[in-house]
């Protein structure tokens, strides 16, 4: 089965770069400092400042967290939207439904274009009887319709969430693949941007260390959150994945995976024809646009069956609104790029034969 459902690359490299990385800093702990095996809330300042200095972020509003999954339920706790209405493109990320049916967060679908989210979708939410509290949003490559939101675009997101005193939640995990996108909600609105990115994506789960820049307002409910919900992040692991950004072999790995993740994009694109929607020219993952005889769970059975794992739009759609016809590709689960390939004409075939 050709495995076209991981949407994040992993280079053979990693797996000896992680483990030397980590037994360095195990290696490192004092025997004499117990504190240092000891999870903290309080954040390690020398950590914090290596984190700022690669996120361009202020070292006051920038937290080290447990993944990006944290860091997107740390902004909801923190900033008192749990439990409250959450804008969303109507197709998202499968975390931010599962997040929002544990926290009983009522999910508002907006319509979404190339660009993602739309403002007028928005604006009609916030002037509807359930007005949102915040926007979730991945404006940079977004998970599973692979776009990236132009300046313009989030600019009129921010003049809306400002007419209506709205919490922005910007996840970037796969912002790394777009590294000329526009600024990112926390530069352009920093008094209402949580802004999220882990380093699962770029570069591997393992790591379980991710960063999340906030509103200088909500710091000590950040603490709070993060105490209150892993009762600290691991000094050992952060200090492993910071070597990596402090030394510059993250950004030389993303490179790498920038690469071949625009040779495999090409290569899907040119199977797939107008059938890829527009997006990033490096991401790692495609959205593909079904006949409207043909829906997305049938696509995917299909295409299992004809060997290739992919992931229907059923996965992606806010509960409630309809399925549209699309699946995700994804170009990360092979290390070969032509099992990959193979597995991109699999579904050209199932697209092909439902003609």
């Amino acid at each position: 089965m050709i495995e076209m459902q991981y949407n994040f690359p992993l280079l053979p490299t990693q797996g000896s770069q992680w483990q030397q990385r980590l037994a360095t800093a195990v290696a490192a702990l004092s025997p004499s400092d117990a504190d240092q095996l000891r999870p903290t809330f309080r954040q390690h300042l020398d950590h914090k400042s290596i984190a700022a200095k690669w996120l361009r972020s202020d070292p006051a509003n920038t937290f080290i967290t447990c993944g990006g999954h944290h860091g997107t339920l740390v902004s909801q706790l923190a900033s008192g939207t749990a439990g409250k209405p959450i804008a969303v493109e109507a197709v998202t990320y499968t975390g931010i439904l599962q997040q929002a049916l544990m926290l009983a967060s009522p999910l508002i679908a907006l319509d979404y274009d190339a660009e993602g989210m739309t403002p007028g979708s928005l604006r009609a939410a916030c002037q509807s009887t359930q007005r949102p509290a915040a926007v979730y949003t991945m404006p940079t490559v977004h998970n599973p319709l692979g776009c990236v939101a132009s300046l313009v675009r989030r600019e009129a997101i921010v003049a809306v969430a400002r007419d209506f005193d709205l919490l922005i939640i910007e996840d970037d995990a796969y912002g790394y693949m777009a590294p000329d996108a526009p600024a990112s909600y926390a530069v352009l609105a920093p008094e209402r941007a949580f802004y999220v990115r882990g380093l699962a994506k770029s570069y591997a789960p393992a790591t379980r260390t991710g960063f999340l820049v906030a509103p200088p307002q909500f710091t000590s409910a950040i603490e709070m959150a993060i105490s209150n919900t892993a009762t600290g992040t691991s000094l050992p692991h952060n200090a492993a994945a910071l070597s990596l950004i402090a030394d510059g072999s993250l950004d030389a790995l993303i490179q790498q995976k920038l690469n071949e993740g625009a040779q495999r994009n090409a290569a899907a694109r040119a199977v797939l024809g107008d059938a890829a929607t527009p997006g990033a020219r490096s991401a790692w993952h495609l959205w593909v646009k079904l006949p409207n005889h043909l829906d997305a769970s049938t696509a995917q059975r299909l295409c299992e069956e004809r060997g290739a794992l992919v992931s229907g739009a059923q996965g992606f759609t806010v509960p409630g609104t309809p399925i549209p016809h699309g699946l995700r590709i994804a170009l990360g689960g092979e290390l070969d790029p032509a099992r990959t390939l193979e597995g991109v004409h699999i579904v050209a075939d199932v697209l092909h034969s439902a003609r």
